[in-house]
Protein backbone atom coordinates (compact mmCIF):
# COMPACT_ATOMS: atom_id res chain seq x y z
CA UNK A 1 0.00 0.00 0.00
CA UNK A 2 0.95 3.35 -1.10
CA UNK A 3 0.69 6.13 1.26
CA UNK A 4 0.36 8.67 -1.24
CA UNK A 5 -1.84 11.60 -1.18
CA UNK A 6 -5.22 10.54 -2.65
CA UNK A 7 -8.29 12.92 -4.01
CA UNK A 8 -11.06 13.29 -1.99
CA UNK A 9 -13.83 14.59 -4.17
CA UNK A 10 -15.26 13.12 -7.72
CA UNK A 11 -13.82 15.96 -9.85
CA UNK A 12 -10.46 15.56 -8.14
CA UNK A 13 -10.80 11.82 -8.88
CA UNK A 14 -11.37 12.40 -12.32
CA UNK A 15 -8.46 14.66 -12.32
CA UNK A 16 -5.96 12.67 -10.54
CA UNK A 17 -6.62 9.98 -12.59
CA UNK A 18 -5.80 11.98 -16.03
CA UNK A 19 -2.88 13.27 -14.67
CA UNK A 20 -1.88 9.54 -13.80
CA UNK A 21 -2.71 8.59 -17.24
CA UNK A 22 -0.90 11.33 -18.76
CA UNK A 23 2.43 10.79 -16.77
CA UNK A 24 4.13 7.77 -18.14
CA UNK A 25 3.82 9.26 -22.06
CA UNK A 26 5.03 12.35 -20.63
CA UNK A 27 8.04 10.73 -18.78
CA UNK A 28 9.03 9.19 -22.06
CA UNK A 29 10.08 12.02 -23.68
CA UNK A 30 10.99 14.00 -20.59
CA UNK A 31 15.05 13.44 -20.98
CA UNK A 32 14.92 14.18 -24.61
CA UNK A 33 12.91 17.91 -24.14
CA UNK A 34 15.12 18.51 -20.91
CA UNK A 35 18.25 18.00 -23.00
CA UNK A 36 17.55 19.89 -25.93
CA UNK A 37 15.44 22.34 -23.61
CA UNK A 38 12.54 22.21 -26.31
CA UNK A 39 8.66 22.62 -24.83
CA UNK A 40 6.95 19.33 -24.80
CA UNK A 41 4.15 21.35 -26.80
CA UNK A 42 2.67 17.47 -27.51
CA UNK A 43 2.05 17.36 -23.35
CA UNK A 44 -0.40 20.56 -23.23
CA UNK A 45 -2.19 19.52 -26.13
CA UNK A 46 -2.96 15.66 -25.06
CA UNK A 47 -3.81 17.39 -21.60
CA UNK A 48 -6.57 19.60 -23.70
CA UNK A 49 -7.95 16.91 -25.41
CA UNK A 50 -8.58 14.88 -21.81
CA UNK A 51 -9.77 17.43 -20.43
CA UNK A 52 -7.56 17.73 -17.98
CA UNK A 53 -6.42 21.35 -18.76
CA UNK A 54 -10.37 22.04 -18.25
CA UNK A 55 -10.65 20.73 -14.19
CA UNK A 56 -10.97 23.94 -12.77
CA UNK A 57 -13.63 25.47 -14.97
CA UNK A 58 -17.24 25.01 -14.24
CA UNK A 59 -19.16 22.25 -15.74
CA UNK A 60 -21.56 25.04 -17.21
CA UNK A 61 -18.34 26.05 -19.14
CA UNK A 62 -17.30 21.90 -19.89
CA UNK A 63 -14.70 21.58 -17.80
CA UNK A 64 -15.32 19.60 -14.53
CA UNK A 65 -15.74 21.67 -12.12
CA UNK A 66 -12.97 21.09 -9.50
CA UNK A 67 -12.89 23.92 -6.99
CA UNK A 68 -10.56 21.70 -3.93
CA UNK A 69 -7.05 22.56 -4.27
CA UNK A 70 -5.93 19.86 -2.28
CA UNK A 71 -7.14 17.60 -5.67
CA UNK A 72 -5.14 19.75 -7.89
CA UNK A 73 -2.54 19.83 -5.71
CA UNK A 74 -2.49 15.86 -6.23
CA UNK A 75 -2.69 15.58 -9.63
CA UNK A 76 0.38 18.13 -9.98
CA UNK A 77 1.52 15.56 -8.32
CA UNK A 78 1.45 12.77 -10.25
CA UNK A 79 2.21 14.66 -13.52
CA UNK A 80 5.58 15.72 -11.46
CA UNK A 81 6.45 12.27 -11.41
CA UNK A 82 6.31 12.33 -15.39
CA UNK A 83 7.76 15.63 -16.01
CA UNK A 84 8.76 17.98 -13.15
CA UNK A 85 8.87 21.03 -16.24
CA UNK A 86 4.89 20.05 -17.40
CA UNK A 87 3.58 19.74 -14.14
CA UNK A 88 4.86 23.49 -13.22
CA UNK A 89 3.63 24.56 -16.39
CA UNK A 90 -0.05 22.88 -16.35
CA UNK A 91 -0.13 24.40 -12.78
CA UNK A 92 0.32 27.88 -14.26
CA UNK A 93 -2.59 27.66 -16.17
CA UNK A 94 -4.74 25.33 -13.83
CA UNK A 95 -4.33 28.05 -11.33
CA UNK A 96 -5.27 30.65 -13.33
CA UNK A 97 -8.13 28.87 -14.23
CA UNK A 98 -9.19 28.48 -10.75
CA UNK A 99 -9.19 31.84 -9.66
CA UNK A 100 -11.07 32.74 -12.75
CA UNK A 101 -14.14 30.25 -11.87
CA UNK A 102 -13.71 32.26 -8.78
CA UNK A 103 -14.38 35.29 -9.88
CA UNK A 104 -16.88 34.64 -12.47
CA UNK A 105 -19.08 33.04 -9.72
CA UNK A 106 -18.81 36.54 -7.30
CA UNK A 107 -19.09 38.75 -9.96
CA UNK A 108 -22.36 36.52 -11.43
CA UNK A 109 -23.35 36.52 -7.96
CA UNK A 110 -22.89 40.26 -7.58
CA UNK A 111 -24.03 41.47 -10.91
CA UNK A 112 -20.61 42.27 -12.19
CA UNK A 113 -21.36 41.68 -15.74
CA UNK A 114 -17.94 43.19 -17.18
CA UNK A 115 -16.18 40.57 -14.42
CA UNK A 116 -18.61 38.03 -15.38
CA UNK A 117 -18.17 38.41 -19.35
CA UNK A 118 -14.01 38.39 -18.95
CA UNK A 119 -13.86 35.63 -16.70
CA UNK A 120 -16.78 33.86 -18.63
CA UNK A 121 -15.16 33.94 -22.42
CA UNK A 122 -12.10 32.71 -21.27
CA UNK A 123 -13.06 30.05 -19.09
CA UNK A 124 -15.15 28.56 -21.96
CA UNK A 125 -12.17 28.52 -24.24
CA UNK A 126 -10.44 26.73 -22.20
CA UNK A 127 -13.78 24.20 -21.40
CA UNK A 128 -13.12 23.62 -25.43
CA UNK A 129 -9.67 22.81 -25.45
CA UNK A 130 -9.38 26.01 -27.29
CA UNK A 131 -7.58 27.89 -24.99
CA UNK A 132 -4.19 27.87 -22.67
CA UNK A 133 -3.57 30.75 -19.93
CA UNK A 134 0.13 32.20 -18.98
CA UNK A 135 -0.14 34.25 -15.42
CA UNK A 136 2.71 36.71 -15.90
CA UNK A 137 3.51 38.16 -12.56
CA UNK A 138 8.08 37.63 -12.05
CA UNK A 139 9.97 40.68 -12.54
CA UNK A 140 13.43 40.73 -12.22
CA UNK A 141 14.30 43.32 -9.21
CA UNK A 142 10.99 43.78 -7.29
CA UNK A 143 8.32 40.98 -5.59
CA UNK A 144 5.08 40.31 -6.65
CA UNK A 145 2.83 42.86 -5.56
CA UNK A 146 4.71 45.32 -6.85
CA UNK A 147 5.33 45.17 -10.62
CA UNK A 148 7.06 47.41 -12.49
CA UNK A 149 5.38 46.61 -15.95
CA UNK A 150 2.60 49.64 -15.88
CA UNK A 151 -0.94 50.52 -18.03
CA UNK A 152 -0.83 53.97 -18.89
CA UNK A 153 -4.19 55.36 -20.66
CA UNK A 154 -4.33 55.49 -24.31
CA UNK A 155 -6.85 56.30 -26.88
CA UNK A 156 -8.77 52.96 -26.93
CA UNK A 157 -7.45 51.89 -23.95
CA UNK A 158 -4.12 51.37 -22.23
CA UNK A 159 -0.82 50.69 -23.35
CA UNK A 160 1.12 48.19 -21.88
CA UNK A 161 5.18 48.66 -21.38
CA UNK A 162 7.46 46.26 -19.42
CA UNK A 163 9.30 42.98 -18.87
CA UNK A 164 8.25 39.60 -17.34
CA UNK A 165 10.89 36.29 -16.60
CA UNK A 166 9.92 33.10 -15.96
CA UNK A 167 6.69 32.98 -18.01
CA UNK A 168 6.22 29.49 -17.66
CA UNK A 169 3.80 27.70 -20.24
CA UNK A 170 4.31 31.23 -22.65
CA UNK A 171 5.57 29.06 -25.62
CA UNK A 172 2.20 27.56 -26.04
CA UNK A 173 -0.02 29.83 -24.46
CA UNK A 174 -2.84 31.98 -26.04
CA UNK A 175 -4.07 34.24 -23.53
CA UNK A 176 -1.33 36.24 -21.11
CA UNK A 177 -2.34 37.54 -17.92
CA UNK A 178 -0.09 40.02 -16.93
CA UNK A 179 0.01 41.98 -13.16
CA UNK A 180 1.22 45.37 -14.06
CA UNK A 181 0.74 48.82 -12.41
CA UNK A 182 -1.74 51.64 -13.22
CA UNK A 183 -1.79 54.64 -11.99
CA UNK A 184 -5.03 56.92 -11.62
CA UNK A 185 -5.40 59.80 -9.88
CA UNK A 186 -6.78 58.83 -6.34
CA UNK A 187 -5.47 55.33 -6.77
CA UNK A 188 -2.40 53.08 -7.74
CA UNK A 189 -3.77 49.49 -8.32
CA UNK A 190 -2.50 46.15 -9.67
CA UNK A 191 -4.20 44.90 -12.20
CA UNK A 192 -4.20 41.78 -14.91
CA UNK A 193 -4.00 42.82 -17.95
CA UNK A 194 -5.77 40.25 -20.80
CA UNK A 195 -3.03 39.74 -23.97
CA UNK A 196 -4.16 37.78 -26.51
CA UNK A 197 -0.64 35.89 -27.68
CA UNK A 198 0.44 37.47 -30.78
CA UNK A 199 -0.91 40.72 -30.22
CA UNK A 200 1.08 44.11 -31.16
CA UNK A 201 3.89 45.01 -28.97
CA UNK A 202 4.54 41.48 -27.57
CA UNK A 203 7.89 39.62 -27.57
CA UNK A 204 9.01 36.30 -26.71
CA UNK A 205 12.82 36.27 -25.69
CA UNK A 206 13.07 32.66 -26.47
CA UNK A 207 15.79 32.92 -23.79
CA UNK A 208 14.81 29.95 -21.36
CA UNK A 209 18.34 28.02 -20.33
CA UNK A 210 18.57 26.85 -16.86
CA UNK A 211 19.69 24.35 -14.39
CA UNK A 212 16.50 22.68 -14.48
CA UNK A 213 13.22 22.38 -15.34
CA UNK A 214 14.67 22.91 -19.25
CA UNK A 215 11.46 21.94 -20.60
CA UNK A 216 9.14 24.57 -18.61
CA UNK A 217 9.27 27.23 -21.40
CA UNK A 218 9.61 29.80 -18.89
CA UNK A 219 11.33 32.41 -21.14
CA UNK A 220 11.09 36.35 -20.59
CA UNK A 221 8.23 38.27 -22.46
CA UNK A 222 8.48 42.25 -23.14
CA UNK A 223 5.72 44.51 -23.71
CA UNK A 224 6.21 47.66 -25.96
CA UNK A 225 3.07 49.59 -26.04
CA UNK A 226 0.75 46.81 -26.69
CA UNK A 227 -2.86 48.44 -26.44
CA UNK A 228 -5.35 46.40 -24.13
CA UNK A 229 -8.89 47.50 -23.81
CA UNK A 230 -10.88 49.03 -20.94
CA UNK A 231 -12.82 45.75 -20.72
CA UNK A 232 -9.55 43.19 -20.31
CA UNK A 233 -8.41 45.00 -17.85
CA UNK A 234 -9.18 43.19 -14.00
CA UNK A 235 -8.29 44.79 -10.68
CA UNK A 236 -6.82 42.72 -8.13
CA UNK A 237 -5.94 45.19 -5.55
CA UNK A 238 -3.90 48.17 -4.58
CA UNK A 239 0.24 47.99 -5.31
CA UNK A 240 1.99 47.22 -3.08
CA UNK A 241 -0.66 46.08 -0.78
CA UNK A 242 -2.05 42.73 -0.07
CA UNK A 243 -5.79 43.01 -1.12
CA UNK A 244 -8.05 39.95 -1.02
CA UNK A 245 -7.73 38.96 -4.61
CA UNK A 246 -4.14 39.16 -4.81
CA UNK A 247 -3.93 36.67 -1.56
CA UNK A 248 -6.43 34.39 -3.05
CA UNK A 249 -4.28 34.43 -6.42
CA UNK A 250 -0.68 33.87 -4.48
CA UNK A 251 -2.34 30.93 -2.14
CA UNK A 252 -4.03 29.03 -5.60
CA UNK A 253 -1.47 29.15 -7.65
CA UNK A 254 1.58 27.76 -4.48
CA UNK A 255 0.00 24.85 -4.12
CA UNK A 256 0.36 23.21 -6.52
CA UNK A 257 3.80 23.84 -7.15
CA UNK A 258 4.41 22.22 -3.97
CA UNK A 259 2.88 19.34 -4.99
CA UNK A 260 5.24 18.94 -7.86
CA UNK A 261 7.99 19.13 -6.26
CA UNK A 262 6.95 16.50 -3.51
CA UNK A 263 6.15 14.44 -6.44
CA UNK A 264 9.49 14.68 -7.89
CA UNK A 265 11.33 13.36 -4.47
CA UNK A 266 8.51 10.62 -4.54
CA UNK A 267 9.76 9.45 -7.61
CA UNK A 268 12.97 9.57 -7.65
CA UNK A 269 12.40 7.63 -4.09
CA UNK A 270 10.79 4.88 -6.32
CA UNK A 271 13.77 4.81 -8.52
CA UNK A 272 16.02 3.93 -6.57
CA UNK A 273 13.86 1.74 -4.08
CA UNK A 274 13.40 -0.45 -7.09
CA UNK A 275 17.74 0.00 -7.83
CA UNK A 276 19.03 -0.82 -4.51
CA UNK A 277 16.48 -4.15 -4.55
CA UNK A 278 17.92 -5.62 -7.66
CA UNK A 279 21.27 -4.75 -7.84
CA UNK A 280 24.32 -6.08 -6.27
CA UNK A 281 28.06 -5.19 -5.11
CA UNK A 282 31.07 -6.93 -4.94
CA UNK A 283 32.84 -8.54 -2.95
CA UNK A 284 30.11 -9.93 -1.06
CA UNK A 285 27.39 -9.77 -3.98
CA UNK A 286 25.21 -8.64 -2.02
CA UNK A 287 22.09 -6.83 -2.34
CA UNK A 288 22.81 -3.05 -1.93
CA UNK A 289 19.41 -3.28 0.19
CA UNK A 290 21.03 -5.76 2.87
CA UNK A 291 23.63 -2.83 3.65
CA UNK A 292 22.74 -0.85 6.72
CA UNK A 293 23.88 2.25 5.25
CA UNK A 294 21.11 1.84 2.44
CA UNK A 295 18.56 1.31 4.78
CA UNK A 296 19.20 4.76 6.98
CA UNK A 297 19.15 6.52 3.53
CA UNK A 298 15.89 4.55 2.72
CA UNK A 299 14.46 5.46 6.21
CA UNK A 300 15.41 8.70 6.17
CA UNK A 301 13.77 9.49 2.61
CA UNK A 302 10.30 7.60 3.88
CA UNK A 303 10.70 9.89 7.00
CA UNK A 304 11.03 13.24 5.03
CA UNK A 305 8.18 12.15 2.37
CA UNK A 306 5.68 11.21 5.39
CA UNK A 307 6.25 14.49 6.73
CA UNK A 308 5.51 15.98 3.48
CA UNK A 309 2.81 14.41 2.54
CA UNK A 310 1.06 15.29 6.28
CA UNK A 311 1.74 18.91 6.20
CA UNK A 312 0.71 19.20 2.45
CA UNK A 313 -2.13 17.40 2.75
CA UNK A 314 -2.94 19.27 6.06
CA UNK A 315 -2.62 22.85 4.67
CA UNK A 316 -4.99 21.85 1.40
CA UNK A 317 -7.80 20.64 3.35
CA UNK A 318 -7.68 24.03 5.94
CA UNK A 319 -7.87 25.92 2.61
CA UNK A 320 -10.46 23.89 0.99
CA UNK A 321 -12.41 23.94 4.27
CA UNK A 322 -12.06 27.71 4.78
CA UNK A 323 -12.78 28.57 1.04
CA UNK A 324 -15.89 26.14 0.68
CA UNK A 325 -17.56 28.14 4.71
CA UNK A 326 -16.97 31.43 3.28
CA UNK A 327 -18.72 33.73 1.18
CA UNK A 328 -16.61 36.14 -0.77
CA UNK A 329 -17.47 39.20 1.75
CA UNK A 330 -16.38 36.93 4.55
CA UNK A 331 -12.80 36.25 3.61
CA UNK A 332 -10.83 38.69 5.43
CA UNK A 333 -7.35 40.27 4.97
CA UNK A 334 -6.41 39.04 8.42
CA UNK A 335 -7.68 35.22 7.43
CA UNK A 336 -6.05 35.29 3.97
CA UNK A 337 -2.36 36.06 5.46
CA UNK A 338 -2.63 33.70 8.53
CA UNK A 339 -3.58 30.72 5.56
CA UNK A 340 -0.97 32.60 3.16
CA UNK A 341 1.73 31.96 6.16
CA UNK A 342 0.85 28.33 6.64
CA UNK A 343 1.22 28.21 2.68
CA UNK A 344 4.30 29.34 3.06
CA UNK A 345 5.96 26.96 5.67
CA UNK A 346 4.77 24.32 3.89
CA UNK A 347 6.27 25.35 0.88
CA UNK A 348 9.45 26.04 2.36
CA UNK A 349 9.44 22.85 4.61
CA UNK A 350 8.61 20.82 1.42
CA UNK A 351 10.59 22.07 -0.74
CA UNK A 352 13.69 21.69 1.67
CA UNK A 353 12.67 18.12 2.26
CA UNK A 354 12.16 17.18 -1.61
CA UNK A 355 15.83 18.74 -2.05
CA UNK A 356 17.08 16.05 1.07
CA UNK A 357 15.08 13.44 -0.13
CA UNK A 358 17.01 13.13 -3.75
CA UNK A 359 20.11 14.57 -2.41
CA UNK A 360 20.17 10.64 -0.28
CA UNK A 361 18.65 9.07 -3.29
CA UNK A 362 21.97 10.25 -5.36
CA UNK A 363 24.13 9.15 -2.40
CA UNK A 364 22.32 5.71 -2.26
CA UNK A 365 22.70 5.33 -6.21
CA UNK A 366 26.09 5.89 -6.34
CA UNK A 367 27.49 7.34 -9.17
CA UNK A 368 25.10 5.61 -12.14
CA UNK A 369 22.73 8.44 -10.43
CA UNK A 370 25.06 11.45 -11.47
CA UNK A 371 25.35 9.94 -15.66
CA UNK A 372 23.22 12.09 -17.90
CA UNK A 373 21.42 8.36 -18.75
CA UNK A 374 20.29 8.84 -15.71
CA UNK A 375 16.69 10.32 -14.68
CA UNK A 376 18.06 10.68 -11.29
CA UNK A 377 20.59 13.53 -12.66
CA UNK A 378 17.81 15.49 -14.21
CA UNK A 379 15.33 15.34 -11.39
CA UNK A 380 18.45 16.33 -9.37
CA UNK A 381 18.67 19.51 -11.23
CA UNK A 382 14.88 19.93 -11.20
CA UNK A 383 14.35 19.25 -7.71
CA UNK A 384 16.31 22.26 -6.97
CA UNK A 385 14.45 24.70 -8.41
CA UNK A 386 11.34 24.53 -5.57
CA UNK A 387 13.36 27.09 -3.20
CA UNK A 388 13.05 29.64 -5.87
CA UNK A 389 9.55 29.56 -7.04
CA UNK A 390 7.89 32.37 -6.59
CA UNK A 391 6.05 33.41 -4.36
CA UNK A 392 7.67 33.07 -1.90
CA UNK A 393 11.59 32.52 -2.35
CA UNK A 394 13.30 31.64 0.56
CA UNK A 395 14.38 35.02 2.15
CA UNK A 396 11.27 36.93 1.53
CA UNK A 397 8.94 33.43 2.68
CA UNK A 398 10.89 33.50 6.06
CA UNK A 399 10.49 37.43 6.40
CA UNK A 400 6.64 36.80 5.81
CA UNK A 401 5.77 34.05 7.66
CA UNK A 402 8.22 35.61 11.07
CA UNK A 403 5.55 39.29 10.66
CA UNK A 404 2.55 37.66 10.26
CA UNK A 405 3.03 34.99 13.26
CA UNK A 406 4.13 38.01 15.16
CA UNK A 407 1.37 40.10 14.64
CA UNK A 408 3.47 42.69 12.46
CA UNK A 409 2.42 44.35 9.13
CA UNK A 410 3.53 41.86 6.94
CA UNK A 411 4.43 43.91 3.60
CA UNK A 412 7.66 42.96 2.68
CA UNK A 413 10.62 45.13 3.19
CA UNK A 414 12.28 46.76 -0.07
Amino acid sequence: MELELLPVTDPGRTFVAQCEEHAPDFASRAAEHDRDATFPIENIEAMQKSGAFAACVPEEHGGLGLTSLHDLTVGVNRLARGDGSTAIASNMHLGATWVATRAWREATAYGDAAVAELTGGMLSGVGAGALVACVLITEYGTTPGYPLTELTRAEGGWLLNGRKGFGTLSPVADLYLVQARRRLDDDDQIVFASVLAGSDGVEMKDNWDALGMRASGSQDLVFRDCLVPDEAVFVSGQWGGNGTSHLIGMISGVTGLVGAFLGIAEEVRRIVVESVMTRRKAPSDRLLSERSAIQRAVAEMEIDLAASRAMLSRTTAHLDEYFASHDPEQVTINDLHRLNADVQCTKTFVNRKAVDVVDRALTASGGAGYLTASPLSRLYRDVRAGPFMQTYSPNEAYEYIGKVTLGLDPTLDL
